[in-house]
């Protein structure tokens, strides 16, 4: 109720004079400050109510009742801004549970959790003799269309070797693979690059394979090649390597890494298939791993094969000319084009007439916009640009001329 309490005093003064027109209410006298003590209260019990209104609709509750409320039926939401609780819970609420829906996918993802993160790699921490080693590939963990190594049979003892830089606190390691052909890679740590200790294997999978061992400081990480099953004499060996597309070193957390969004796109590879779009970019793949087990553990008795991945980010680098620009309020106008990109979901359309809006609105009378795609050429651009629904597009460079 958008009430004051001024109001609630003057009409507590024409109330009192209404019923008792000599009684003495001006101010500074002793009825004037009861009446306004009273008010001050009444205003209060107001403010109360509307603030338990607010809570009984998670629209209007604020973000303490809003964890409660999540907290109340087990939801995880310890890495998540008020914005994406409260989509969360509604999630929640607008979709119960069917037993298999993609909206029951979509919130078996955001309830998936994992310890420990991910270390940043860089390619130039990568060395080693592992066949067709691609450092940059191996430091891509969610694209799987590049292989980061691929090994056969005669390759065992052959390694890739991760240089930190410094020593850091590990807790696991982890390799995704494209292939069935079942081999063991060996997994060692070192500070000195000289004396190694086995922490363990990783054996291949179709998807993502890992190994957990007890906290260890390190500087160096090394994968060799322990044993790859041989293949039948009728096999071609280039046919049956065993590939490697992404590899992850994990060290420990104070909080558990949990996704903030999902889209389940049912039947991305086929009938009887679900790929989950998660988010943020930074989640690491130990965390689509567990969100993977999560929905085949929850799914239907039905065989599903599930996926846990990030979407691709195309990059687009805008180059706008604007007409007007002395006019133009630049820093506010940026702000509007980051939080435009921010809020673009996989498979949304680029619109450059919304960039011309956002210069209109901060003082400018008119702009082009040439638009760059993963550093290619400038062109201009006038239509729409369509995302696939794997891919989300990320703003690159910025120019205002």
């Amino acid at each position: 109720m958008s009430v004051t309490v001024d109001q609630i005093l003057q009409r507590m003064i024409v109330d009192a004079k209404n019923y008792n027109p000599t009684i003495k209410i001006s101010q500074g006298t002793e009825n004037y400050i009861r009446f306004a003590a009273a008010a001050s209260a009444i205003w209060g019990l107001y403010k109360q109510m509307d603030w338990t209104l607010d809570q009984i609709f998670p629209t209007t509750m604020n973000q303490e009742s809003l964890e409660q409320w999540a907290n109340d039926r087990g939801l995880d939401y310890s890495n998540l801004t008020a914005s994406e609780l409260l989509t969360l819970i509604l999630s929640y609420l607008r979709n119960p549970k069917s037993g298999g829906k993609p909206s029951d996918y979509e919130r078996w993802a955001l309830e998936a959790s994992s310890t420990g993160k991910a270390i940043g790699l860089e390619s130039s921490m990568i060395t080693g003799n592992m066949p067709n080693l691609s450092a940059a590939n191996a430091v891509k963990p969610h694209d799987r269309e590049g292989v980061a190594f691929a090994c056969g049979t005669d390759d065992t003892g052959k390694y890739m070797v991760i240089d930190l830089a410094s020593s850091k606190q590990i807790v696991g390691v982890g390799l995704g693979f494209i292939t069935n052909r079942p081999a063991s890679f060996s997994v060692f740590t070192s500070d000195d690059g000289q004396s190694w200790t086995r922490k363990g294997k990783v054996d291949t999978a179709y998807w993502w394979a890992m190994v957990e061992f007890s906290e260890v400081s390190a500087r160096y990480v090394k994968f060799e090649l322990e044993e790859i099953e041989a293949i039948e004499s009728w096999q071609l060996e280039e046919l049956n390597e065993v590939k490697c597309f992404g590899v992850e070193i994990y060290s420990p957390a104070t909080m558990n890494e949990a996704p903030s969004r999902a889209r389940c796109l049912d039947n991305h590879y086929g009938i009887g298939t679900v790929l989950m779009l998660v988010g943020p970019r930074s989640l690491s793949m130990r965390c689509c791993e567990a969100i993977r087990a999560k929905c085949e553990y929850e799914g239907p008795v039905a065989p599903r094969e599930i996926w846990a991945n990030v979407p691709t980010e195309p990059v687009l680098s805008l180059r706008v000319t604007v007409q007007g620009l002395q006019n133009m309020n630049e820093e506010t106008f940026r702000e509007d084009v980051a939080k435009y990109f921010a809020a673009l979901e996989p498979g949304d359309l680029f619109i450059p007439a919304q960039i011309v809006v956002y210069v209109l609105k901060n003082g400018g009378t008119n702009a082009t916009i040439d638009v760059s795609q993963n550093g290619g050429d400038y062109q201009e651009q006038t239509d729409a640009i369509p995302s696939g629904k794997t891919e989300q597009f990320t703003l690159g460079d910025l120019v205002v001329q």
